[in-house]
This record gives C-alpha cells, sequence and structure tokens, in this order.
C-alpha cells in the first residue's frame, strides 16, 4: 500500500484506527506506510514514530526502524518504550553496544518493567556475557520479585554459568510463580537432573509428556535423564523424538522406508550419521551387530571418519557425508535407512546389550608404527600418555574442562612422558606450561585428520581425557582410557559407577563436587602410579 497524498481534510482518526488494524493483524508493510502517511501531518508525534519503528521492525527492515526510533527518543527521551524498542532494533541490526546502551536507558527510566530486563539479559547472553544477564535479570527481580518469566530466566542463565544450586532456587520459585508455565516446568526438570534428582525430573517430564505426548523437548529431556540413570530401556523411545525438537537439526532426506528391526538377511541398510564426530564413534560401536544379522551395510559419515571408517568396517559402504546426500545413497536398492543414534532402540535395549560392544576402530598401521617409534625415542623408558584437557561443548565445555591449576599438577610429573591430544587453540594453555612438560606433534591436527590423531593414539600406554572426543576415539581403539567426568556429566556417561558401557577399555573418574578436580587427579595420580610399576 502507497501512504496517501497529505490531505488538509483527512480523516486523521481513521487513518490511526486502519494502520492499527494493519499492525495488530500483522500486516506490518501497510501498518509502516500508514505510519509514513500519518506522519506527514504530525512530525512530532511521538508515539507514531515509535508505532513506525516497531512496524518496520516486524516486517523484518530492523535498519530502517533504527532512524524512526532515533527520532521517538529525541521527542520524548523520558519515555522507556521507546528506548526499550529502539534497543531492540539496534538488536535486530546488529549494534550490540547501541542496543546495551538503550536497554540499560529504558531501564533506568521504568525500573519494574520486566520485559526491558528480559531483553537486555537475552542481548548480553547472546553477547557470551553470561554473568553481566545474571545481574541484569537479578536488578529486574529486584522490582518484581515474583514475575516468572524473569525468574525462569534466571535459572537458565545460572545454570549457564554452572551454578546449579541458585538455579534450582529460582527455578521453583517460577513454577510456583506460574504453575501452568510448561516451559517453567520443563527447565526445572532440568535443574533437578542435572542438581542429581533425576527421580523428580522424570517424574516432572512425565506429567509434561502425559498432558502433552507431543511436547517433543520434554521427551528429550527426560530420554538424558533416563539415559543417566542407568534405565536405558525407558531412554530410547524418548530419545528418538529429537527430530522434532526445536534444538536438534532436522533428518536427513532418504527416501528408503525407516529401519524398525526388520529382518536384514539379504538386506541393505544405509546407517547415516548426525551430530559431532564423538557420537558417531560412539554409536559405531553397534555396526558389529548389524553385520550378525547378515544386512549389507552403507554408511554415510563425516568426511574426517571416512578413512577409520572405511578401514575398520571393510564389510561396509563408507560414503562422505555430503549436502545434498550422494545419489548413491538415495537409491532404491537400498532397502532401509536410519539415523545412526537411533540404532540403540533396537540393538541396546537394556544394560545387558552393551556387552556386545567391543574395540572396533583400526588405526593406519605404517602412521601408528612411526608415531609409536618417535614417541618410544622421545619418552626415553618413561610411559607414554596422552592427554586431553580441554571440551568444545557450547555451554557444558567449562564444566567438564580442567583449569590451568589443574593441568599443571598432572604435567607437572616428569616422570611421565605426555602427548597432548588437545584439538583446537592450546596456544594459551601452553605459555602456562615449563618446557618440556608436554610434547605436542605439530603435524597431528584433529580438526583436520582423525586418521592422525588414531594412529598417534594406538601407540600410547595410557589416555587421560576429559569428557571430549578423545575419549571416543580413544575407546573405539581399545586404549586404556580414563575420563575425568564433571559432576554432572553428559547423558552417555550415567550419573555413576566407575565402568563405561559404550568402551571396555575406558574407567571412568568422577567429580565428587562440582567444579572440584581434587579426588579426580588423585585418582588418575594412582593409574599413572600403576604405569611405573609394569
Amino acid at each position: 500500500m502507497t501512504a496517501p497524498p497529505p490531505d488538509p481534510n483527512a480523516d486523521l482518526d481513521a487513518l490511526l484506527a486502519e494502520a492499527l488494524a494493519h499492525h495488530r493483524a500483522g500486516r506490518s508493510e501497510a501498518a509502516a506506510a500508514l505510519y509514513e502517511a500519518l506522519l506527514e501531518y504530525e512530525p512530532d508525534n511521538a508515539a507514531l514514530w515509535i508505532n513506525l519503528g516497531a512496524a518496520r521492525r516486524a516486517a523484518g527492515h530492523p535498519e530502517d526502524a533504527v532512524p524512526a526510533l532515533r527520532r521517538a527518543v529525541e521527542l520524548q527521551p523520558g519515555d522507556a518504550g521507546a528506548w526499550y524498542n529502539l534497543a531492540n532494533a539496534l538488536a535486530d541490526a546488529g549494534d550490540r553496544p547501541g542496543a546495551l546502551a538503550a536497554f540499560a536507558t529504558a531501564a533506568d527510566l521504568a525500573p519494574g518493567m520486566a520485559d526491558i530486563h528480559l531483553a537486555w539479559a537475552g542481548a548480553l547472553s547472546a553477547d557470551g556475557a553470561g554473568d553481566d544477564a545474571v545481574a541484569v535479570l537479578e536488578r529486574g527481580l529486584r522490582h518484581c520479585p515474583d514475575h516468572a518469566g524473569l525468574l525462569n530466566n534466571l535459572g537458565n542463565a545460572l545454570l549457564d554459568a554452572h551454578r546449579v544450586a541458585e538455579a534450582l532456587a529460582r527455578l521453583q520459585a517460577a513454577v510456583r510463580a506460574a504453575p501452568g508455565d510448561t516451559a517453567a516446568r520443563r527447565n526445572l526438570a532440568n535443574a533437578l537432573r542435572l542438581s542429581g534428582r533425576l527421580g523428580e525430573a522424570d517424574e516432572i517430564l512425565g506429567a509434561l509428556i502425559g498432558g502433552d505426548g507431543e511436547d517433543a523437548d520434554s521427551h528429550c529431556l527426560r530420554a538424558f535423564t533416563r539415559f543417566a540413570a542407568g534405565n536405558v530401556a525407558g531412554a530410547w523411545d524418548d530419545y528418538a523424538w529429537r527430530w522434532r525438537s526445536r534444538f536438534h537439526e532436522p533428518a536427513r532426506p532418504f527416501p528408503q522406508p525407516a529401519w524398525n528391526g526388520q529382518d536384514l538377511d539379504g538386506k541393505a541398510l544405509l546407517v547415516w550419521g548426525e551430530q559431532a564426530v564423538g557420537d558417531e564413534l560412539m554409536f559405531a560401536t553397534m555396526f558389529a551387530d548389524l553385520k550378525r544379522r547378515g544386512g549389507r551395510l552403507i554408511v554415510e559419515t563425516e568426511h574426517r571418519l571416512q578413512p577409520l571408517f572405511a578401514r575398520s568396517f571393510p564389510w561396509a559402504g563408507i560414503v562422505t557425508r555430503t549436502d545434498p546426500p550422494a545419489p548413491r545413497l538415495m537409491a532404491p536398492d537400498i532397502d532401509f535407512q536410519i539415523a545412526i543414534g537411533d540404532l540403540g532402540r533396537m540393538l541396546r535395549p537394556d544394560r545387558a546389550a552393551f556387552a556386545n560392544g567391543r574395540p572396533y576402530l583400526r588405526a593406519d598401521d605404517d602412521s601408528a608404527a612411526r608415531l609409536r617409534a618417535a614417541h618410544s625415542r622421545l619418552a626415553a623408558g618413561r610411559p607414554r600418555v596422552g592427554i586431553s584437557w580441554k571440551s568444545g561443548a557450547d555451554r557444558a565445555g567449562v564444566a567438564r574442562s580442567l583449569d590451568g591449576g589443574a593441568l599443571k599438577r598432572l604435567l607437572g610429573r616428569d616422570d611421565i612422558f605426555w602427548v597432548s591430544l588437545q584439538y583446537g587453540d592450546i596456544s594459551g594453555d601452553l605459555a602456562g606450561l615449563e618446557p618440556g612438560q608436554l610434547w605436542v606433534d605439530e603435524d597431528v591436527d584433529a580438526l583436520r585428520s582423525l586418521d592422525d590423531l588414531a594412529a598417534q593414539m594406538a601407540g600410547l600406554d595410557l589416555v587421560v581425557s576429559v569428557a571430549n572426543t578423545t575419549v571416543h576415539m580413544a575407546g573405539a581403539l581399545g586404549v586404556p582410557t580414563v575420563a575425568m567426568l564433571a559432576r554432572v556429566p553428559d547423558w552417555r556417561w550415567m550419573a555413576a559407577g566407575g565402568e563405561c558401557v559404550w568402551y571396555p577399555s575406558v574407567r571412568l573418574l568422577r567429580q565428587d563436587r562440582a567444579g572440584d578436580w581434587t579426588e579426580v587427579l588423585g585418582n588418575v595420580e594412582g593409574e599413572l602410579a600403576k604405569l611405573r610399576s609394569c
């Protein structure tokens, strides 16, 4: 709609009513055109400038919304709503510093307006300023102490900061403030799960799922809760709901029927990878089960795993994952297809079924022998121990990673030849170490070649690692490994016990208190002492 020409006899009230009707109905472009027309008559009407900015932003043009909202705050610098709208538009337009400054002004003008604090904290979180987001939400709660949204978001922000006990208290308060809020109850269940109160978390999630069987997010969270509790039989069906969850990538577009355990004798089954490299390594422990069922296996996997899988599963067809998938994988001579993470529903229905798992990965013999010989020369008789100390997981990585003091404590042992298995940028970590404490092979880059990493690991006496891809690689190779786990580990390691159900060669060492690696490091040193006594 184009703006009508200025008309001294125009019915401005009718134009405004029409603009507001368009705005409320989501016809943002039409609403914006009418607001522009009205501003020809009332150029100093701050409310119209605010509405114009809001309509332009809703239409997907935040960069055009910003000038309108700047004009609004010029006309009414004490209007918190104008500053709030400007802050949102600046955030959408990518001006983070400007947005944060505008949110702060809006909050000063209207400290009791919860929406300002919610959006301000959201912008801070998006910038990685989690502690500042917590402070903003706490500030909002001083003015609105029973606001369910502030309590809920603060609880989640505290969870992100690994302040689980504080998060639990806030999320309990959020549920008391809004007992019918599904998201708040689900977040409370997550906090209970991370607190180790798995039964309570399961109960809340069961009630949510019972009220709405299509609640995919609650199904997924209950899967993680049940896996952690060791209830794999009750977890797999829930885990299959991840494809409908907001937080999971979409399923790969293969045309073949899904495999649900049908007879595979003489049939071809496509297993396609998903999630991260570690997940694919873990779920690949079930490929031998598929071979025993008599099927012909075709695997689509991440390009760095392709040479490893081709060597380890010479009886299967290994294809590098591409987008779109390779035409060969769409062919009708493939009878069934399944995501690798769904194999457990058929092949690991209970804890007893994990006894089928065996080391399966084969490193390149020549590369492994060359690296073993090099390490032996450098070690001069000392045990050769690989170490990885950081996790790259987005939120949980900090809690899973060793701090600088813990790393130095381990590497301070000069009776061990330490080999770095850590991927990513480690320059900052190396700067804090003494020369010769850690051997870093510049020719091995796991982010480039997992085949080289496997060859490096294959000749080690022991691997010591936090919960990351290193553990999966070492376990799949059958290398003796100790995995150092945070107080609340990822679901795959379960919540208790020293045995790793996925990899027989991996021993699990668990924190007794969140953030405290003291006992874990003591147990690692016990394992190192065993090496020295051999």
